[in-house]
């Protein structure tokens, strides 16, 4: 393990930790009751500078922890594209007479990234794949517009070994 990934590795597991703090501070929250919802996102990739889009669903598991998984895909750009799935925790925090919610996350993170490249003999597509696994961190910003619609932004790092990526995403999710 190099001093790099250790060091970033570390300011992760700080992250968390500090996570765990604010949640512990919010248990008294009586945020809208909303034990599934399920809607695309949609953002940009600083990796390939592109454009990403998928499907979010969430489960909230008590009134501090929700679990979030995802699944999208990176559109090519620069020869790059991707299909990427993640398992985030969500730890919602109540604002503003709890129409809204401010959530630090942490998460794991599958990254299938495809190369594309022209053979320069025979001009034959040739892609490669490199498959990786990485950690989320980050925080978003939701808004209840009704009992049953939510609207939200979120920004998140994702650290890998040879493909870190900034995600910076807006979506819309039907609450069930």
């Amino acid at each position: 393990m190099t001093y790099r990934f250790r060091t970033r590795l570390l300011a992760l597991i700080l992250c968390i930790a500090s996570a765990a703090g604010i949640t512990q501070a919010a248990a008294e929250n009586n945020l809208p009751v909303d034990n599934k919802s399920f809607g695309p996102k949609v953002g940009y990739v600083t990796r390939n500078r592109s454009v990403t889009a998928g499907l979010a669903f969430q489960y909230r598991l008590s009134k501090v922890v929700r679990i979030a998984p995802e699944i999208g895909v990176i559109f090519r750009h620069r020869n790059l594209d991707g299909l990427t799935v993640d398992v985030n925790v969500h730890f919602p925090i109540p604002f503003a007479g709890e129409r809204a919610a401010f959530y630090p996350l942490v998460g794991a993170n599958f990254t299938s990234w495809g190369q594309h490249n022209i053979h320069p003999e025979s001009h034959d597509d040739v892609t490669s794949h490199s498959n990786t696994f990485g950690l989320n961190a980050g925080a978003g910003l939701e808004y209840y517009c009704t009992q049953s619609l939510k609207v939200s932004v979120e920004g998140r790092y994702t650290l890998m070994r040879h493909y870190p990526t900034a995600y910076f995403t807006a979506g819309i999710a039907f609450i069930f």
